[in-house]
C-alpha cells in the first residue's frame, strides 16, 4: 500500500492537468466579416448617388394615407370646433377645383345648364379667406394700438403688413400641419396657397365658433410670431430727423441739438463717436457709430424709440388677455407731450 500510495504521489502533478484539460468546455470565438459585404456597399452606394435624391411626393401617395382620419385629427390636434363641411371647404383651392373640372371636361362628361362647367362636388375656400383676412386686419389692428398705445399709424401699419406677410402666414400655416391636407393644383405648396388656407381656417372658425374664437387664433398663432422681434426692425423709418423734428414741434419743444459724450480712436480704423441728441437740456437719445453722421442718426432712431416707449426693457406682449376691444374714438396718448423720457 505505500507503494501504491507513493506512485500516486509521484505521478499527481503530471497527470491532474490532463483531466482538467479533458473535462474542460472547449469555447472558440471566431471574429470576421463576409468578404462579399464590402462590394456590395460600395456598389449600392454608387446605385443611389446615380439615380440622383428621392423625388418629393405628396403624403397622400403612401399606402396608410386617410384623409378623413387627418383632417378629424387635424381639429382635435388645435383643439377647435369646426364642422366637418367648413373644414373641408378651407382646405379647397380654386385652382383645384379648376383642375379636376377640366380634367373631367376632358374626359366627356357634361356640363351643368347654368353653364358653370361640370359639377366637381367642391366649394373653393375663396370666401372663407376673405373673411378671414377681414378678422385678421381689424383684429391686428386693434391689437397693436392696444399693446403699443404710443406707435403712430404707420408703425401699426408696417408692423401689421408684416405679419399678414405670406411668409409668416405660410411659416404658421406649415407648422401646424396644413401642408398635407391642402388640395391644391401647385405642389410642393406655394407659401401664398398656404397663407390663404391659413386664413380661410380662420374665417371657418369665426363661422362655426365665433368672432371671439377666431380672434383668440389669430392672438395664440400669428400675433405670437412678434415675440423675440424689435418692432423698430419691421418699421423703417426713412428719416429719423425729420420725425423726430416734427414731434418735438407739435409739443412745443426746442429743436434736438446733437452733442458729442465721447470718441475714441478718431484717426484710426477702429474710430468710434458717441453723439447724445437733446432737447431743452434734457436728453431725447444717444448711439455710438464709426461716424459723426452715423451717430446723430442712431441718436435719433433711439429718441424715436424712447418716444414711442418702444426700448428693449418694455413689457412684453400682453397675451393674457381674452379680447382686444376696440375703442372707436379713443385717441391716443402723446408721450412728448407727457414730457421727456
Amino acid at each position: 500500500m505505500e507503494l501504491v500510495a507513493r506512485c500516486l504521489m509521484r505521478t499527481a502533478p503530471k497527470v491532474l492537468p490532463l483531466l482538467r484539460v479533458q473535462t474542460a468546455t472547449r469555447v472558440s470565438q471566431v471574429c470576421g466579416y463576409k468578404r462579399s459585404l464590402p462590394p456590395i456597399l460600395k456598389q449600392m452606394k454608387a446605385r443611389r448617388k446615380k439615380a440622383g435624391p428621392e423625388p418629393l411626393r405628396h403624403r397622400s401617395v403612401l399606402l396608410e394615407w386617410n384623409y378623413d382620419a387627418e383632417i378629424y385629427a387635424f381639429a382635435r390636434r388645435l383643439g377647435e370646433s369646426w364642422s366637418d363641411s367648413t373644414l373641408r371647404t378651407a382646405f379647397v383651392q380654386e385652382s383645384y377645383v379648376e383642375r379636376e373640372r377640366k380634367q373631367r371636361e376632358e374626359l366627356g362628361m357634361q356640363a351643368e345648364a347654368d353653364g358653370t362647367g361640370v359639377d366637381v362636388g367642391l366649394t373653393p375656400n375663396t370666401e372663407l379667406s376673405a373673411a378671414g383676412l377681414n378678422i385678421c386686419e381689424q383684429f391686428i389692428t386693434d391689437y397693436l394700438t392696444h399693446a403699443f398705445p404710443k406707435l403712430p399709424a404707420d408703425g401699426v401699419e408696417a408692423v401689421k403688413r408684416y405679419l399678414l406677410s405670406n411668409a409668416i402666414l405660410s411659416h404658421v400655416s406649415k407648422n401646424i400641419g396644413t401642408s398635407d391636407l391642402i388640395l391644391c393644383a401647385d405642389f410642393p405648396v406655394e407659401e401664398k396657397t398656404l397663407a390663404n388656407v391659413l386664413l380661410a381656417l380662420i374665417g371657418g372658425l369665426s363661422k362655426d365658433c365665433g368672432l371671439e374664437r377666431a380672434q383668440l387664433f389669430v392672438r395664440d398663432f400669428v400675433v405670437t410670431q412678434l415675440v423675440g422681434k424689435d418692432v423698430c426692425e419691421l418699421w423703417d423709418v426713412s428719416d429719423p430727423h425729420e420725425r423726430l423734428a416734427a414731434l418735438l414741434e407739435d409739443s412745443g419743444r426746442p429743436p434736438a441739438e446733437p452733442r458729442l459724450l465721447w470718441e475714441s480712436g478718431r484717426n484710426t480704423l477702429e474710430a468710434s463717436f458717441c453723439v447724445g441728441l437733446y432737447s431743452d437740456k434734457q436728453m431725447l437719445g444717444y448711439s455710438v457709430g464709426e461716424t459723426l453722421s452715423i451717430a446723430q442718426e442712431m441718436a435719433a432712431r433711439d429718441a424715436l424709440r424712447r418716444f414711442f416707449a418702444l426700448t428693449v426693457d418694455r413689457n412684453v406682449l400682453p397675451l393674457s388677455e381674452n379680447k382686444v376691444e376696440s375703442r372707436p374714438g379713443e385717441t391716443k396718448q402723446n408721450f412728448v407731450a407727457e414730457g421727456t423720457p
